[in-house]
């Protein structure tokens, strides 16, 4: 069975530190997104589906320039974050933005200047991503049991077996 292949929406270049040659190529679809990178002379490519993605992130930053914002896919791990956008203009910006969240399927967030992250839409599409709902009550294994030995008790606490020494044990094995 041969998987589909589908051409990349985007080509991204971002300053990545820990590569030989200070750069990773990001190759963007729908359903992942390729890393590319060289790091001690080893090529490498790493492909994350975008379910492993908690959201798309509108940040304000600081930067050499002033304020601008920044359009970003937000993994787990910090190093797995894709910048997809930058603006100055806050409209510029929120329009990619919903376009990038409707694009992956993957709820909005926002994170300020210093760092505090909040879900401003945790539905996308029919689909709802926010907190999991806890498990209901009861014991997983009941319904494998039947009604009787699901109801049994357990036996009495106050009883002692008794313990036969010095007896022989004979044991038949047909």
């Amino acid at each position: 069975m041969s998987e589909v292949q589908t051409a990349p929406v985007a080509r991204i270049v971002a300053n990545d530190p820990r590569a030989d040659s200070g750069r990773r190529e990001i190759a963007v679809t729908a359903e992942a997104i390729a890393i590319d990178r060289c790091v001690a002379g080893v090529r490498m490519r790493l492909s994350l589906p975008t379910r492993s993605f908690r959201g798309v992130v509108l940040a304000l930053q600081q930067g050499a320039r002033g304020l601008f914002y920044r359009v970003a896919l937000v993994h787990a791990d910090p190093d797995l974050d894709v910048a997809l956008a930058e603006a100055d203009n806050e409209g510029d910006a929120a329009r990619d933005w919903l376009a990038w969240a409707r694009f992956f399927h993957l709820p909005r967030l926002t994170r300020g200047v210093r760092g505090g992250e909040a879900v401003v839409e945790s539905r996308c599409g029919g689909i709802g991503a926010g907190t999991v709902q806890p498990r209901r009550r009861g014991w997983p294994l009941k319904a494998r049991r039947s009604a009787i030995s699901a109801r049994r008790k357990a036996g009495m606490k106050g009883r002692v077996l008794p313990v036969h020494r010095d007896e022989r044990e004979i044991v038949c094995y047909e």
